[in-house]
């Protein structure tokens, strides 16, 4: 009580100054028209000032939460597309429900490396959330690479940046297929081989997935010809590719669930079995 006594008394002036300003300036709001919309109109705009910036932080709170309802949204949006429906034959009609070829689960990169040969993705879903080994992964529409291993709440993929990746692609402009890999060190750029030295094909064309292998869907971007780097005594190109996905800025992808793998690799294999186990 002593304190607040001795305090009152060191800074009675300004109190008292305090007092009578917010006295003034009341009695000058009320009876002054002009200076009462004066007075609405700032501190609405101070008001409103605060708002917006409780807002955007509140906002970047829930980043987060708001990037994995977007994740969630874009899978869904693209399990709708046609790619994703088998044809009833081969007229363009869709079967709209039970023969949907295709269905994406939106994850999280929990932890990812760009600088080794045999680089590797973990992702924050596994088979409790349907996750298994061979599923393709991709991010905003361009292949990412392959489900290796599964935990129950994780998963690691073995991405395009790896030694060991092989995919199926095609040019999209002549629909030649290759096979896509990655030969270590910049992680911007890949490698087709296998497409024959007749077939033209100029820097800024299109590499897309052939549809052969089950792992994704025909036609999505794999990524451009930055160069040709042909070598004299091969009967084939060697097309250097700048990939559509930046592995360094990966942050959500969506795994991909062929429905139709099982049938078609057990089909596969059981032919591979009845000409004695070549392939």
């Amino acid at each position: 009580m002593g304190n607040l006594l001795a305090l009152l008394q060191r800074f009675h002036v300004l109190l008292l100054f305090v007092v009578l300003q917010i006295f003034s300036l009341s009695i000058l709001f009320s009876e002054n028209n002009f200076h009462r919309k004066e007075f609405v109109r700032h501190s609405s705009d101070i008001i409103g000032y605060i708002y917006e910036k409780r807002d955007a932080f509140t906002s970047y709170l829930r980043l987060s939460e708001i990037n994995e309802q977007l994740a969630l949204e874009n899978a869904t949006l693209r399990s709708l597309l046609p790619e994703n429906f088998s044809l009833l034959d081969s007229a363009t009609v869709l079967i709209q429900n039970p023969n949907q070829k295709y269905r994406y689960t939106p994850a999280k990169v929990v932890n990812a490396s760009v600088n080794r040969n045999r680089n590797y993705l973990t992702i924050n879903k596994g088979w409790a959330e349907g996750i298994q080994k061979e599923f393709g992964v991709i991010a905003n529409g361009s292949i990412v690479g392959i489900v290796s291993s599964v935990s129950e709440h994780y998963a690691v993929v073995m991405p395009i940046l790896h030694t060991k990746f092989q995919g199926s692609v095609k040019m999209k402009g002549s629909g030649d297929f290759g096979i896509l890999e990655w030969l270590g060190g910049d992680p911007m750029f890949a490698f087709v081989k296998e497409i024959p030295k007749h077939v033209q094909i100029h820097e800024g064309d299109s590499v897309i997935t052939s549809g052969y292998s089950s792992h994704f869907p025909d036609g999505m971007m794999v990524g451009t010809v930055a160069a040709l780097e042909d070598k004299p005594e091969e009967n084939f190109h060697r097309v250097k590719v700048l990939l559509a996905t930046d592995f360094r800025k990966l942050g959500w992808v969506q795994v991909v669930k062929n429905m139709t793998k099982i049938e078609q690799d057990s089909l596969e294999h059981s032919q591979i079995i009845l000409d004695g186990g070549e392939e």
